[in-house]
């Protein structure tokens, strides 16, 4: 028996290597969800896990990133890209190419900043 995690969109798979114990516990887990329909607890705990090993820059940003990025844009009356919404290291990326900028015009000498001498 094996294990293959499948993306369709994306025309991908990954085949999972699991000793054989661990393969057929897997594989009575998900019988036991189609046949008691309890499938949704188990795909949830499934995605959660499945997040959780995502590499950092691909997860989502902190709430404190968020907070900062808002902050930012609205002091430099610029827009944060979507990317930087749903990933970290578009994330950090926006905060490290605007957050002396934004320093800067918090310490009062934003006026004779533009934003084309931060690029």
């Amino acid at each position: 028996m094996a294990l293959r995690l499948v993306d369709d969109d994306r025309e991908v798979s990954l085949n999972l290597p699991a000793d054989p114990t661990a393969l057929e516990a897997i594989g009575i887990q998900i019988q036991r969800c189609v046949t008691t329909g309890s499938q949704n607890a188990f795909e949830l705990r499934l995605v959660q896990r499945l997040i959780e090993l995502v590499d950092a820059d691909l997860q989502p940003p902190t709430a404190k990133q968020l907070a900062y990025a808002i902050n930012i844009a609205r002091a430099l009356d610029i827009a944060v890209p979507g990317e930087a919404f749903r990933f970290r290291g578009s994330m950090m990326a926006f905060l490290d190419r605007f957050s002396d900028l934004h320093r800067a015009y918090q310490g009062g000498i934003g006026s004779h900043i533009t934003l084309e001498q931060s690029e």
